[in-house]
């Protein structure tokens, strides 16, 4: 089993719950969700995660905002945007401002996605 703590930020909860048994199936032991900006930030508290894949475009705080105040309470958080809106303006100052890695397009093939998340995981959580 893989050692690595995953967050999934998303509102849509059939993109989501793919992607929390796809990574359950692939080994990775430790795998949440929030459904938006507002829950992945209290999540990001409680659980320290090694990644967090985080969609833009949400109700109560979108991506940016959420981005943005996890990375003011750990400003090492690895966050990859995976949204369907890549022009979006948010979705943009988020990758501008520092807040995010990268910026992944919906939909996505899970070989790029697991490529993408291995390649920003820390190499002392892959062991």
């Amino acid at each position: 089993m893989n050692n690595q703590k995953i967050l999934i930020v998303d509102d849509d909860n059939a993109i989501s719950k793919s992607l929390l048994e796809i990574l359950n199936m692939e080994g990775f032991d430790t795998v949440d969700s929030a459904s938006n900006g507002l829950a992945g930030l209290e999540k990001y508290k409680e659980m320290r995660p090694d990644l967090v894949i985080m969609d833009i475009e949400m109700p109560i705080m979108n991506g940016y905002e959420s981005s943005q105040k996890i990375k003011e309470i750990d400003p090492d958080a690895n966050i990859l945007v995976l949204t369907g809106t890549p022009d979006n303006i948010y979705a943009k100052k988020t990758i501008e401002e520092g807040y995010a890695s990268i910026l992944l397009k919906k939909p996505i093939t899970w070989r790029n996605l697991r490529q993408t998340i291995e390649s920003y995981l820390p190499i002392e959580a892959r062991a």
